[in-house]
């Protein structure tokens, strides 16, 4: 089997150029997602090649951008070429797709499919139309409901709204679906073509690291890692541990969002909150290693919860440090006896989670991490969820 692997996913060299002209978050938490997705295909023996719109538009001062080709741990990344103005932009980046799509699946078409990330959507739109000229397979891999996704900025939420409408518009086009939630399927899906659910996923490779050897912070450190928004819990959490009345605890935060004005604010009220801004990938996982307890404290109650399973929950729980976390809809009930959950969604129901969390045994605390770590890396490693999705693929 031959797959065109369709998306932003670009070079680690890339991406950490973005980071550092920028400061800022150019989607780092797609990008090893999709990352591990490939990676995972190469495991499972599959010539797999990436086409990407890479996430370029924060430092790209040139009308026309073309990245060159790249190899980079055993992958191949060749990029789509535009010329850097709004509109423009996404038709050059539709027709490069479409010929790419079309000149790379000609050739035995009965073993070519390609697989989207459907939040990459010029492109998209480009495959899925060369893909159906072709009458070859195209996947789409649904990570997001379009329209429901967070953003920053009244503006950014415009945009956002127009491209959920072009994604909605195209996104029942795709032959077969990889869902992170069920509803996602009974939303999306309405003309019942093969599917499956897959929450997340881990690297295989970690499987060789031994987490009892990292050194765990002192005082006891509560983490946090990802968006910064109200929406998503931190304004509670927040809130929530401020009212724990102890010295020997402290929050860590990374990320980025609006809610960074007020986080800030309030850490210089309280010493213990220690935000660190945006990081890559590896600085954060060593600081989930450090940590003593990883919390997502994103209520239930939004209608996105729904359609949702943070990429976080499976990176916390693969590091062995414990996870707290809400009732997430989208979270599958087997996920209950790995970590530790929050029953009550208010600011004291938080404190009280913490608090009787952070009063367990260390013994406790490290069982039910391990516990995590185990069951994620047995049943929802890369090589293990990509061969699930090649099982899709290979359905009439």
């Amino acid at each position: 089997m031959n797959l065109l692997y369709i998306s932003s996913l670009s070079s680690r060299n890339l991406i950490d150029f973005v980071h550092k002209k920028t400061n800022r978050d150019p989607g780092f938490a797609v990008q090893k997602f999709n990352r591990l997705v490939v990676e995972g295909f190469i495991k499972n023996n599959i010539n797999v090649k990436v086409f990407s719109n890479p996430p370029l538009n924060a430092v790209a001062k040139k009308r026309w951008i073309s990245v060159p080709t790249e190899f980079e741990e055993g992958i191949k990344y060749e990029y789509a070429s535009y010329f850097n103005l709004p509109i423009i932009k996404d038709i050059f980046v539709v027709l490069h797709t479409f010929i790419k799509v079309l000149v790379w699946g000609i050739k035995d078409r009965k073993n070519n499919a390609v697989i989207c990330d459907v939040l990459s959507i010029s492109a998209n739109i480009g495959a899925i139309l060369a893909s159906k000229l072709l009458g070859i397979k195209s996947i789409g891999i649904v990570t997001d409901m379009p329209g429901l996704m967070v953003t920053e900025s009244p503006r950014d939420t415009k945009k956002k709204r127009f491209y959920a409408i072009v994604n909605k518009s195209y996104l029942s086009s795709f032959s077969h679906y990889v869902f992170l939630t069920e509803q996602m399927n009974e939303a999306i899906n309405i003309k019942n073509r093969p599917y499956i659910v897959m929450e997340g996923l881990c690297d295989s490779k970690l499987s060789d690291f031994i987490t009892n050897s990292f050194y765990k912070e002192y005082p006891r450190t509560i983490m946090y890692a990802g968006g910064l928004y109200e929406k998503y819990g931190l304004k509670i959490l927040v809130e929530a541990f401020c009212q724990i009345k102890r010295d020997d605890i402290k929050l860590v935060v990374y990320g980025s969002g609006p809610f960074v004005k007020d986080l800030q604010t309030i850490s210089q009220r309280d010493s213990r909150i220690d935000y660190r801004g945006t990081a890559p990938n590896d600085v954060v996982i060593r600081a989930e290693l450090e940590a003593t307890l990883l919390v997502n404290p994103r209520p239930t109650n939004e209608e996105f919860t729904k359609y949702s399973f943070p990429s976080k929950n499976i990176e916390y729980m693969t590091s062995g440090t414990p996870l707290l976390t809400t009732k997430l809809p989208g979270m599958p009930k087997e996920y209950y006896p790995y970590v530790f959950l929050i029953q009550e969604e208010t600011i004291d129901g938080y404190r009280k989670a913490i608090e009787d969390t952070l009063n367990m045994d260390n013994n406790i605390l490290t069982e039910k991490g391990e516990s995590a770590r185990r069951y994620i890396l047995n049943y929802k490693n890369n090589i293990f969820q990509t061969a699930r999705i090649l099982d899709l693929i290979n359905q009439n």
